[in-house]
């Protein structure tokens, strides 16, 4: 077995879910990843799980498309370790249908962010408060057959790969989507970035160099070569999702999302039939 390629629905911002899933399969992918989208909202997904997981089944089913992970994000603005008790009960009403329809399209797992550090507080309260809700989201999780997985990420409580670590022996049962640009980024040796693969359960790739979180396949520091003859020798099958968005947000709109999808799609197969 050999890991699967992919794409998330976040790459094709102002697409449905079927015509996201349409695009994915035209590229010769096998999964696509799902996220809040132009019509895949989380609150909606609270309102009706078993709906919207029939409705968003047969998108999926009509592109011949299989689907390995959710990344809700459950209110505009959303932080999951926000400091007042009421938001963060608020999110957790919508996560628990969440966790349903992610179980009922067969998923192996959700993402979630780990939260971030608060102005005005100490970071070990922010980081403990992360923990709480993770603890508390992971116990469900299982109860649905699902792995609960933390995209450590830029201005995240997770930033680096010393914090990962110590999240991930806090939350029993916890693993990684892990995406190597959130780290590159900041410039953190890739020998630093490596104690985090064995805890991965799925993966995120894009190109990034330090201070871009995002950039062109051919401008890139992160060695995909190495990463993917690491998953083989490990015997990783799980799935590797292509991820360059479209966004402001660390000016992530300077990238032709399709273009180099398929530039990193190319690259990976290539070393995942042998070049390696």
């Amino acid at each position: 077995m050999t890991p699967a390629l992919g794409c998330h629905l976040w790459s094709f911002p102002r697409c449905t879910v079927a015509e996201a899933a349409q695009i994915v399969r035209a590229l010769g992918l096998q999964f696509i990843d799902l996220g809040n989208g132009r019509d895949l909202d989380p609150q909606r997904v609270a309102a009706d799980p078993e709906g919207e997981a029939t409705r968003i089944g047969a998108a999926l089913r009509g592109a011949e498309l299989r689907t390995l992970d959710f990344f809700p994000q459950p209110a505009p603005g959303f932080v999951s370790n926000h400091p007042e008790v009421e938001v963060r009960a608020r999110h957790r009403e919508v996560y628990e249908p969440c966790l349903r329809f992610a179980a009922r399209l067969g998923m192996s797992g959700i993402t979630v962010s780990p939260g971030r550090f608060w102005p005005g507080e100490p970071p070990a309260d922010g980081f403990a408060r992360s923990a709480e809700e993770l603890r508390w989201l992971g116990a469900r999780a299982a109860q649905h057959g699902l792995q609960l997985r933390i995209e450590p990420h830029i201005e995240s409580v997770t930033w680096t790969p010393e914090l990962t670590l110590r999240m991930l022996a806090q939350v029993p049962g916890l693993s990684l989507t892990l995406d190597y640009s959130h780290f590159i980024f900041h410039g953190i040796p890739v020998e630093q970035i490596q104690a985090l693969d064995p805890y991965a359960t799925h993966w995120h790739a894009r190109q990034a160099r330090p201070g871009a979180a995002q950039c062109r396949t051919a401008d890139g520091a992160i060695a995909f070569r190495r990463i993917v003859a690491d998953l083989i020798g490990a015997g990783y099958s799980g799935g590797i999702s292509l991820e360059y968005v479209h966004g402001a947000w660390m000016r992530q709109d300077e990238v032709d999302c399709l273009s180099e999808t398929v530039a990193l799609r190319d690259e990976l197969r290539q070393y995942l039939a042998g070049d390696r």
